[in-house]
């Protein structure tokens, strides 16, 4: 009978301790999943020596957003940095059809469609934009484009005013594709593209892509406040783009040029906007970065 008791005692010590770790480890896994992931912002340069716009945004538990990509002969570096961050694009947002922000993805698309869940880009209307192109919007990469994506279901179209969730971020269009575009631009390749606003919990970031000063009073009387910024990626690589009145209220800490250093310090004086741009920035309080000391990286808190 004794025997039994400290049978039951040391049975009843073992379920209270068990009891114990299973209340413990609990805990742990509730706190990992409550967890707020953390999320990074890169910007690279182009391995070709021209402008272009390749950025990553990525988090802590291995989520990860490509968006655009650069020019055809950037693809072997996109690829490797995909590769590095494991090999899965969650996201691959091409902001518009231009070959300095698509051409990476022509290439790698094939080898890499069954890694990437989902393709968001604007929609254009074919026969506008083909019969009013200019020679130098590399016309022929975007008809390479609807080819390839032509049998998959990958594709989504976003349009100005839409609000997703992309890997725990909030995405907001502040503009896209549309009849204004038609309308008003002079350069729908640059004006159709996607501006992008990505929101955690603290910070902002908006991407600009190539959208042009046609486009921002549009977009200011729109969204006004909401184009303010901790992170900006420049308008048209910092030349030319958006307007003064622009980036005032945008005020951001930070803005990312996507010009190497031919662009950032021509030796023309007056070709390129860049340099005012630049210096616009800096008096608003920014830092500038560019592709001299790319890859760029902040986190989005």
């Amino acid at each position: 009978m004794k025997e039994r008791k400290v049978a039951i005692e040391k049975i009843t010590k073992a379920v209270v301790i068990l009891g114990g770790l299973a209340v413990v480890a609990a805990v742990i896994c509730i706190g990992i999943c409550l967890q707020k992931a953390r999320y990074y912002v890169t910007q690279y340069a182009d391995t070709t020596g021209m402008q272009a716009m390749f950025y990553t945004i990525e988090s802590d538990r291995g989520d990860l957003i490509v968006i655009d990509g650069g020019n055809a002969g950037n693809a072997d570096y996109v690829r490797q940095v995909i590769q590095e961050k494991g090999g899965h694009v969650d996201a691959w947002i091409l902001t518009h059809p231009h070959p300095d922000h698509i051409g990476v993805f022509n290439v790698l698309w094939n080898e890499l469609q069954p890694e990437i869940d989902v393709i968001y880009t604007p929609e254009i209307d074919y026969l506008t934009y083909r019969d009013r192109a200019f020679e130098w919007d590399g016309f022929d990469g975007y008809d390479l484009f609807l080819d390839l994506t032509s049998e998959t279901d990958k594709l989504v179209y976003l349009h100005t005013g839409d609000e997703l969730e992309i890997c725990g971020l909030a995405f907001q269009i502040l503009h896209a594709c549309d009849d204004y575009v038609y309308e008003v631009s002079h350069d729908i390749g640059n004006d159709c593209g996607l501006m992008v606003r990505v929101t955690n919990r603290e910070e902002t970031m908006l991407f600009c892509a190539d959208v042009g000063i046609g486009m921002a009073d549009k977009i200011m009387s729109q969204y006004g406040s909401r184009i303010a910024c901790d992170y900006i990626q420049m308008g048209h690589h910092g030349n030319g783009g958006l307007s003064e009145a622009f980036y005032r209220l945008a005020a951001p800490g930070i803005a990312f040029f996507d010009a190497p250093d031919w662009l950032m310090n021509p030796g023309e004086e007056g070709r390129y906007t860049t340099p005012e741009n630049r210096k616009l920035m800096e008096s608003l309080g920014a830092e500038v970065y560019s592709y001299d000391t790319a890859p760029n990286r902040i986190e989005l808190k």
